[in-house]
């Protein structure tokens, strides 16, 4: 059995941009916490935080699904 690797995609941008979204919302979203910020904060810097981890789940998936 070949063993094949991934060829690096063209939308590595977006790939990148996801995952620096995920971590600055995420250190948002702690600092929100730590600081007692309000609700809302909290609840809009976990959203976006879940948002860019479905995105990168649903690619990541996606790209399986076309490798298979």
């Amino acid at each position: 059995m070949t063993t094949t690797h991934p060829k690096p995609s063209d939308n590595s941008a977006t790939h990148t941009a996801l995952w620096a979204l995920v971590a600055v919302s995420g250190v948002a979203n702690l600092v929100a916490s730590v600081a007692q910020a309000p609700l809302v904060v909290n609840l809009a810097t976990g959203l976006v935080t879940l948002a860019a981890l479905t995105a990168l789940v649903a690619r990541h998936l996606r790209a399986r699904r076309t490798r298979v």
